[in-house]
């Protein structure tokens, strides 16, 4: 009998957390902390055979340095492109500790453990344990990303960790040749609703900033530096428009060209990032402002990072414009921005004059892509999660005739 026990991510996303026991062997997939709460999954026991990560984003793996503080000894695997993306990410996440004065999760000695104790597995890939194996898929939600598959005692377990089926500019679009899959494990952020064609918010993106920087004005776009970043990049290289980066998005960027399967295109993302210009201090954030641009900078959600320093310089002038390009979650100055209008930080409480538009570059499927996945794989389960309508979702699946539940943190399954 397999038990799957779930740690977090249930009817929420964020801090994911996925325990199972084959019986003979206890695997650990994700472990991650809610970025906006801070609130952290249930903690696991580190008898432990196997740690896996399906990406780096610190909702499924923020805590994982952690599990070495706590004298976890064994490997950690993942996609060498997400081992890269993780020390970046880990990193800053230390950095941010640090600023709010509570205790530290991890140390970076714990970080440095961690990337020693990682075993690199490669889309369709596999490592054999004692009775059971585990292959990663490609999941098409970022550079490294992949959906983990485990086979023990008959049983086929997929877990699709954050997935896009459609093709970007960015990435190819998820594996979904699955066959005789007992329980899939899915994420569910946007079962209610479907995405805008990707196309024609290119199209939207392109037409904004071409109307911003011919009429004088620069154009902040904050994204998220893994993935989002470089995505709009590629998207608006070939404009012939002075293009910067700033933030975190330079290192993301460079670690992704390190590893040229990882994204779709590897000339086409090189060829764009040589042509912009990157951003290294306050200085010369202060003089690219001085001639009409588009620049892309961090944070995605506006809580901090360079994008407080270019509201702060133009948010009285009609001629520039803001670009939200990802969901903006409550509680954070970006969603605060969309529903008020006020752009409120440490620094600033501003009514930006700034021209405001959001555009939905989602890196998640949605639910007519889920559904069309669902029926070519045909699992004998689904268990939903990382989402927060997912309830809503269970029943529509059993009205098309799936076997569908919604766990709840700290509920466990057995698999016979």
């Amino acid at each position: 009998m397999i038990e799957i026990r779930f740690l977090g991510g249930c009817r929420e996303v964020g801090k994911m957390g996925i325990l199972i026991d084959t019986g003979t062997e206890k695997f650990l997939w994700e472990y991650g902390v809610n970025v906006q709460t801070n609130e952290r999954p249930i903690q696991p026991s580190l008898n432990l055979d196997g740690v896996f990560v399906s990406h780096a984003h610190l909702d499924h793996s923020g805590m994982l340095p952690q599990l070495y503080r706590l004298g976890y000894e064994g490997s950690l695997y993942s996609d060498p492109t997400t081992l890269d993306l993780l020390s970046i990410l880990l990193r800053d996440s230390i950095k941010i500790q640090k600023r709010s004065g509570e205790p530290l999760d991890f140390m970076l000695g714990d970080v440095k453990k961690l990337e020693r104790s990682t075993r690199f597995l490669r889309p369709n890939e596999k490592e054999d344990f004692t009775t059971s194996s585990v292959s990663f898929h490609n999941a098409g939600h970022i550079p490294g990303s992949v959906m983990p598959l485990l086979e023990s005692g008959g049983k086929r377990i997929l877990f699709t960790g954050d997935v896009k089926f459609t093709d970007t500019q960015l990435m190819k679009g998820a594996q979904t040749n699955f066959k005789d899959i007992d329980v899939l494990i899915s994420e569910s952020t946007y079962s209610y609703t479907n995405h805008p064609d990707r196309k024609s918010l290119e199209d939207s993106l392109k037409k904004i900033v071409q109307e911003t920087v011919y009429g004088g004005g620069i154009c902040v776009i904050p994204a998220f530096a893994v993935g989002r970043t470089q995505e709009l990049l590629l998207i608006l290289h070939e404009l012939g428009i002075p293009i910067y980066v700033d933030g975190m998005g330079i290192r993301a960027a460079e670690a992704m060209l390190r590893h040229p399967k990882s994204v779709k295109d590897h000339k086409k993302l090189e060829k764009a990032f040589s042509y912009a210009r990157k951003v290294r201090n306050a200085r010369e954030r202060d003089r690219i402002i001085e001639s009409p641009c588009v620049i892309l900078t961090t944070a995605g959600m506006l809580n901090g990072g360079p994008v407080v320093h270019y509201i702060s310089r133009l948010y009285e002038r009609p001629d520039c414009s803001l670009v939200l390009t990802g969901f903006q979650v409550p509680g954070t100055t970006g969603r605060a921005l969309l529903d008020t209008g006020k752009f409120t930080n440490g620094e600033i409480d501003v009514r930006p004059k700034m021209r405001m538009e959001f555009l939905d570059f989602s890196a998640h499927t949605d639910h007519d892509h889920l559904i069309e996945f669902y029926k070519k794989v045909r699992p004998k389960k689904i268990l939903l999660i990382h989402g927060e309508k997912t309830e809503g979702f269970v029943k529509e699946l059993q009205k098309l005739g799936f076997d569908a539940q919604a766990p709840k943190n700290g509920e466990t399954f057995r698999i016979s």
